[in-house]
């Protein structure tokens, strides 16, 4: 039972921290290589748009993924400490468990327990404000790219707009991608990105619910 409850902890501690950081937007997946073609004819007011390639592209898109990248650093070194705490502690527990009776093993064990519960809590709600941080992060972006991309459709006097990821192929004289990245980088467009900090009543909340889930799942 002592050895269980130790690789427990351990197991805890040892990955509480890695769930750290799980808001940043991972790299889009690389498209299949499309074989070669021939342009087909310009279809007149139809344009095509790929707007992950301007998430993807763009100044200001790049800006925002490098502060979001910063303060999910930030946030890991807040915890690393703690973490590191918790590892030398279990270290010296389990030192301790072939030197002590389970009668007086069992109570340091428990209170053990009690930290990383706490830590784990911890860091659960920095992986939700961190989230809460992304998806701010997205909508000011999107806020900028909407009229960027509004003025380049009546610019280029299309009549339709089409995924790019809806097409096969398509004339690239069509593609107002790059004229949307263009207007952006032109206009030196910038978000102000803060770490979203929830109320205390809001992480009760959170915490509770997933307390509840736990005990689901538990049982």
């Amino acid at each position: 039972m002592k050895k269980q409850i130790l690789l427990t902890v351990a197991a805890l501690s040892a990955t509480a921290l890695t769930s750290v950081a799980v808001a940043q937007t991972p790299a889009p997946a690389a498209a299949p290589a499309q074989p070669q073609t021939k342009p087909g004819p310009v279809i007149a007011g139809v344009c095509v748009y790929s707007n992950e390639a301007v998430m993807a592209n763009a100044a200001v898109s790049k800006a925002a993924a490098q502060r979001l990248q910063q303060i999910n650093q930030q946030a890991e070194a807040e915890l690393e400490p703690d973490a590191q705490a918790l590892e030398k502690e279990r270290a010296g527990l389990a030192a301790q468990q072939k030197t002590l009776t389970k009668d007086k093993f069992d109570p340091l064990a428990q209170a053990f327990m009690g930290k990383v519960k706490a830590f784990q809590d911890k860091a659960f709600i920095v992986n939700q404000e961190l989230g809460r941080t992304e998806q701010d992060a997205n909508v000011k972006v999107a806020q900028l790219v909407a009229p960027a991309l509004s003025a380049t459709y009546e610019g280029k006097n299309c009549g339709m707009l089409v995924d790019r990821k809806a097409v096969l192929f398509a004339n690239p004289a069509m593609d107002i991608t790059g004229d949307v990245i263009k207007k952006l980088d032109d206009s030196k467009a910038a978000v102000d990105i803060k770490r979203v900090v929830l109320p205390e009543a809001d992480r009760q909340k959170l915490l509770k619910a997933k307390a509840e889930q736990d005990a689901q799942q538990g049982g």
